[in-house]
């Protein structure tokens, strides 16, 4: 019975014609499900990098506000980020190498 049945499916033309039809739509046509799998992700991506950007747009408007409207803040920047002083300072930059634990561990037990 199950053979019979079998055996008119795959004599069916219908069935041949769905089968050509669905492996054409996935792979080979212009609108194929592939495409539009990619299509998809990268409209996600987009969204995430567009969502990104306008956060980063919203802060860099705020840090213009503030710099346009605060000297105290606009010294600061200048002092810090950029190594500005006024003319009759001295400038010193000390920076702090941290050290890994292992590469301390290492060489207490040389010194001992």
């Amino acid at each position: 019975m199950i053979k019979k049945k079998y055996k008119i499916l795959l004599k069916n033309k219908y069935f041949w014609i769905s089968i050509f039809f669905f492996i054409w739509m996935s792979f080979f046509d212009s609108n194929s499900f592939m495409l539009h799998y990619k299509f998809r992700n990268s409209i996600q991506e987009m969204t995430s990098n567009r969502d990104f950007l306008r956060k980063k747009i919203l802060l860099e408007g705020i840090q213009l506000k503030k710099l346009t409207t605060d000297s105290m803040y606009l010294e600061k920047l200048a002092r810090e980020k950029f190594y500005m002083k006024k003319e009759d300072e001295d400038l010193f930059i000390i920076s702090i190498k941290k050290k890994n634990r292992k590469n301390k561990n290492l060489t207490s037990h040389i010194n001992k």
